[in-house]
């Protein structure tokens, strides 16, 4: 493809966990397809994803946006009242300006209303599942944009129930090996010779069910106890630091002290999935996608899954474990079986990795949006 379309990529936040990476990799897609392209990508602040964008942003614009927040209610009602006339204004330029008008996530409400005015150049890549008091009004300015939607998978599909008049289509979100990790190819190392090890990686709140995971280490016997090792790693909403005191005030009470670390935040999880023998996704809501899944599968780690949402199509019995959301036993049990088994464990890593080469893989996902992106908008077509 080659042509010189105007393209605008907006986001809501700024900094390196799934939505913000596959952010990254969807701008990358545009540069590589339309190398000719003039880039703008909107983002709300600065952070460590801003200087990522060198050499495929033309231009990287830093501005307040209208992000809905359930956790900052005030301002988000000062946005979608007063101020917001300023924001559709700005919106609605950008609009006018560009080809394509690629909105990431489904909580950017100026862009998303904007679309209004121009919906075959606007498209809302959906990749949450929002909460059941935030679904409706975010299902609302969907449907009020009527720009096309990517999902992340099905099953955030299904939870926007959207009519097949609008354009829809789900494409799932794919990583590459993380770099300086160890390659793909090599298995885990666990053996009877040594504690089983096991990551969960990602932002530390209650939803994400990082207690859960302590509650189910918790009813381990001694003996399992001292066959595995855990790391928690992942930062909190604003810095608030309780969060964290709680779940090292649970991991006191179970008297988990030496099998549990928890870590800040990593910029690049390399060492982390190298470290592991497995990965723990528990999320006690359903996770519309679960990059941390395929993120592990990507190096032949079984990830040990809540079996909701985008999981269930992510991974499947012979490439890791489900269990029972919300369930500490079950997820106990998923626990005891790998550290019984350590063939089983390097098995279910060789299938992961296989089945994240052929569904997973960073092209296959730039493969399939780029095709829906030139399919829906006319002057990509002609690019």
């Amino acid at each position: 493809m080659g042509g010189s379309p105007r393209i605008v990529c907006i986001h809501q936040g700024v900094e390196l966990y799934g939505s913000d990476r596959s952010f990254l990799q969807a701008v990358s897609a545009l540069r590589e397809s339309f190398p000719g392209a003039h880039i703008t990508v909107v983002l709300p602040g600065e952070g460590p994803l801003n200087p990522l964008f060198a050499g495929l942003a033309d231009r990287v614009q830093v501005r307040s946006l209208a992000i809905l927040r359930l956790a900052e209610p005030v301002k988000t009602l000062l946005k979608g009242t007063i101020a917001l006339p300023w924001y559709l204004l700005r919106a609605g330029i950008d609009l006018a300006r560009a080809d394509l008008v690629y909105i990431n996530t489904a909580v950017v409400a100026d862009y998303m209303l904007a679309s209004r005015l121009a919906p075959r150049k606007s498209v809302i890549h959906v990749r949450e599942i929002p909460k059941p008091k935030a679904m409706p009004v975010i299902r609302a300015l969907c449907a009020f944009g009527n720009g096309g939607l990517i999902y992340n998978s099905g099953a955030t599909g299904q939870a926007f129930d959207r009519p097949s008049s609008q354009r829809q289509a789900v494409v799932y979100n794919g990583v590459d090996p993380i770099e300086g990790a160890q390659p793909p190819s090599v298995p885990s190392a666990f053996d009877s010779d040594r504690p089983l090890r096991l990551a969960m990686l990602g932002r530390i709140s209650d939803w994400k069910g990082q207690d859960l995971l302590i509650d189910a280490l918790g009813l381990l016997n001694e003996g399992e106890r001292a066959r595995i090792r855990v790391r928690i790693i992942g930062s909190v909403f604003r810095d608030d630091p309780a969060p964290i005191e709680m779940l090292k005030a649970q991991i006191g009470r179970l008297d988990l002290n030496e099998m549990i670390g928890i870590e800040g935040f990593m910029d690049d999880p390399a060492q982390a999935y190298a470290w592991a023998d497995i990965v723990a996704v528990p999320s006690k809501l359903p996770e519309p996608f679960g990059r941390v899944a395929i993120e592990a599968m990507s190096h032949g780690r079984a990830p040990v899954v809540a079996a909701h949402g985008g999981l269930v199509e992510i991974v499947e019995p012979e490439c890791g474990w489900l269990f029972q959301p919300r369930d500490p036993q079950a997820l106990a049990q998923c626990l005891r079986e790998a550290i019984a088994n350590p063939a089983m464990v390097q098995e279910k890593g060789k299938a992961a990795l296989e089945r994240f080469a052929h569904e997973f893989s960073s092209e296959t996902m730039r493969t399939r949006l780029l095709d829906n992106l030139v399919r829906w908008v006319p002057a990509l077509k002609e690019a």
